[in-house]
């Protein structure tokens, strides 16, 4: 009997890391020296390499000495830290920002938020980019990353306005918990939800699959993606079993042919046609 297949309702490209990558891509037609990025574009290994043979080069110490002013610098999709910000601007004659408007809006609302007296609690990984780009932009070091319970009960003291945040790609249920937390030691905090849109709905899809009866999950994206290693989290604590897989080459085989129904889903850095590949295999399986 073959498998049944469900592909999420939401797949593709979020719009932050198909901007980022359209100004990869435009930069490496329209510039006359070399594009560099510092650290990866998208945190998936296959994007980079196509992004790679494109002509964008990784930013490396010993690339410091060879700009050029033909040069160019693309800001990656999770921003980058006010101090690089700075140094960037004056290394190279053109930096190109492609920083997700969505992680944007939240760095201008820590710097807002932070300048009004408000001290602001991050709730996320600390050594992730995006998070090392928002907390750069506090004023006064008035902010806090937390990412565990021990880290929460640390914040106790006399803070008497305090803001809650999330990084873009967290677990929503873990945010909300984490959030209630901090407003029972702190009662007058303001909590802001700013998971964005794409990871929402990812994750919603992940509960939906629940409903749809799916026996198991196959998660297509990098394996250093933050917001798809969460999606696959997400599945585990539902209690549904989930591969997490960057290829449909990667897909173990034997071990999802024991399933009759199987949901797929791609992370926000993760192509449709990684996503469909799957399925495609997937839908050829005989249990």
């Amino acid at each position: 009997m073959s498998v049944k297949v469900i592909m999420a309702n939401v797949s593709g490209f979020c719009g932050g890391v198909k901007r980022a990558l359209g100004l990869a891509y435009d930069a490496c037609r329209q510039c006359a020296g070399r594009v560099y990025v510092a650290g990866e574009l998208v945190h998936n290994r296959e994007v980079m390499e196509n992004v790679k043979v494109a002509g964008v080069k990784l930013l490396g110490d010993c690339d410091l000495k060879k700009i050029t002013p033909k040069d160019a610098l693309l800001i990656r999709a999770h921003g980058c830290p006010r101090g690089q910000w700075i140094k960037f601007h004056e290394l190279f004659h053109t930096v190109i920002d492609g920083t997700c408007p969505h992680v944007d809006r939240v760095s201008k609302m820590v710097e807002c938020e932070s300048g009004k007296g408000k001290h602001i609690v991050v709730i996320g990984d600390k050594s992730h980019p995006e998070v090392q780009t928002l907390v750069s932009f506090a004023r006064d070091g008035k902010v806090y990353i937390i990412s565990s319970e021990e880290e929460l009960y640390h914040l106790q003291g006399s803070l008497d306005q305090v803001l809650v945040i999330a990084q873009a790609t967290i677990d929503e249920s873990s945010f909300r918990s984490f959030a209630n937390k901090v407003s029972k030691i702190y009662p007058h905090a303001e909590i802001k939800n700013t998971i964005c849109g794409s990871s929402r709905r990812r994750q919603r899809a992940i509960m939906h699959f629940k409903e749809e009866g799916v026996q198991a999950i196959v998660v297509a994206g990098g394996i250093h993606s933050n917001n798809t290693r969460t999606l696959a989290q997400i599945a585990r604590k539902i209690g549904l079993p989930a591969f997490h897989v960057e290829t449909a080459t990667d897909l173990p085989i034997q071990k999802l042919k024991t399933f009759q129904v199987i949901g797929v889903i791609g992370g926000a850095s993760t192509d449709e046609e990684t996503t469909k590949q799957m399925v495609a295999d997937l839908l050829a399986l005989e249990n």
